[in-house]
């Protein structure tokens, strides 16, 4: 009898092994709960040389600025590279998609205050669940 029990618990589990891949399509699948980074990247068009720092801009401030104290979308705000021409910075997947690009001279004077909401292209994870963006912008000076 303890032959009987055995092999009917081997059936059993071999069964499930065999259709449990088939029922996976029927079970729908969910969106990784995880956040990602943007990247947009300021084209300075222009004489540049008098520029000291680029800064993105909305309603909660300007970032990154160098003593950050508002809350909001600016705080995640950072340079992820810069030259002369380019800058680009990472921002929060909840960053406003329209903006102010600040050009600031080494004194603190606005060089160039220009409103942008750019053209954002997913660059990673799905259509279904979202996923990283990167954005380019140009700005005269």
């Amino acid at each position: 009898m303890a032959v009987t029990l055995r092999r009917r618990a081997a059936l059993a589990s071999a069964a499930v092994l065999v259709t449990a891949p088939g029922l996976t399509g029927c079970v729908p699948s969910a969106c990784p709960a995880i956040g990602w980074s943007d990247s947009v990247t300021v084209r300075l068009d222009g004489d540049s040389a008098t520029v000291a720092r680029v800064q993105l801009c909305t309603d909660d401030g300007c970032a990154p600025a160098e003593h950050p104290d508002s809350a909001g979308p600016v705080e995640s705000v950072s340079v992820a590279s810069q030259d002369a021409d380019a800058w680009t910075f990472s921002v929060d997947m909840s960053f406003p998609r329209e903006f102010t690009v600040r050009a600031l001279a080494a004194d603190g004077t606005v060089i160039s205050d220009t409103e942008r909401a750019p053209e954002w292209v997913r660059v990673g994870g799905s259509a279904r669940c979202g996923g990283p963006s990167r954005a380019t912008v140009a700005v005269d000076l």
